[in-house]
C-alpha cells in the first residue's frame, strides 16, 4: 500500500513537472537587458501560474510554482521524531553548502514549511534535458527519505552498541 502511494505521488510530481517545464527566454519588463527568474521576483502577476501542492501526507508534500521562464519546486519530507528533524536539518545544511554544485538547488528553502527547494530556469533547460532534470528531482525525493532512514538506523545501532558496552562495564566493575 505504501509503495503504491509513493508511486502515485512520484507520478503526479513527474506529470506536473513535465507540464510546467515548458519555459522560454523572457527578459525583464522592468529592467532593460536583464533576465531574472520571474518566480523569484514576482514582478508581474500575469506571468505566474497558480502554485500546485502535491501531498502524500500532512508532512510529505511538494510545492510547484511556475512562471514563464522559471519553476520553483519545494519539498517537505516527513519528520515524525526529533532525530529525523535533526538529521533533516543537518542534511539541509550539508546540501546548502554545496548548492552551487547542484546548479538547480537553492541554498535556502523558498518557504518556511519546506526542507529543500530547486529553481529551474530556461537556461537550465538549454544545458540539461528536461527528462534529466525531472528524474534528478524524483530521485532526490526518493533518496532523501531513504538516506535519513539509513542515518537514523545507524545512530540507533551505534547507541545500542554504546549502551551494551557501558552496561557490561558496570556489571563487571560495580561502583
Amino acid at each position: 500500500m505504501a509503495q503504491q502511494t509513493l508511486a502515485n505521488y512520484l507520478k503526479t510530481i513527474r506529470d506536473t513537472l513535465d507540464a510546467t517545464l515548458n519555459l522560454r527566454f523572457f527578459p525583464s519588463e522592468l529592467v532593460e537587458r536583464q533576465t531574472h527568474p520571474e518566480i523569484e521576483f514576482q514582478d508581474n502577476a500575469k506571468l505566474l501560474m497558480k502554485p500546485l501542492i502535491i501531498s502524500k501526507s500532512d508532512q510529505e508534500k511538494c510545492l510547484v510554482e511556475a512562471s514563464i521562464n522559471s519553476v520553483r519546486v519545494s519539498i517537505a519530507i516527513k519528520k515524525n521524531q526529533d532525530i529525523e528533524v535533526l538529521l533533516t536539518h543537518m542534511l539541509e545544511r550539508f546540501l546548502a553548502l554545496r548548492a552551487d554544485k547542484f546548479y538547480i538547488m537553492r541554498k535556502k528553502p523558498a518557504h518556511e514549511n519546506y526542507d529543500f527547494s530547486f529553481l529551474i530556469t530556461d537556461e537550465h533547460l538549454m544545458k540539461f534535458k528536461k527528462e534529466e532534470l525531472i528524474n534528478f528531482i524524483l530521485e532526490f525525493i526518493q533518496g532523501i527519505d531513504k538516506e535519513i532512514n539509513d542515518m537514523k538506523l545507524a545512530i540507533i545501532n551505534q547507541t545500542r552498541i554504546a549502551a551494551a558496552f557501558f552496561t557490561n562495564a558496570l556489571a563487571n566493575n560495580p561502583i
